[in-house]
């Protein structure tokens, strides 16, 4: 296995790491999509919603000086 991280390497032409804008440290393509589907089923089995609570901005206040 290359580098010892125990995944399979990406086909040949593919880069590990994507310099372009808006899509580094993104998975696109089946770790990503395994990963996903293993947390959605997960979260339906505990029973977590799809969306969380609602946020509020009103406990936090500006701080003094200048």
């Amino acid at each position: 296995m290359a580098g010892g991280s125990g995944r399979i390497p990406q086909p040949s032409g593919h880069r590990h790491n994507d310099p372009r804008f808006g899509l580094r440290m993104t998975g696109r393509r089946i770790f990503a999509n395994q990963l996903s589907q293993m947390f959605h089923i997960a979260r339906r089995k505990v029973g977590l919603a799809e969306h969380g609570p609602a946020l509020s901005v009103a406990a936090f206040q500006k701080p003094e000086g200048p």
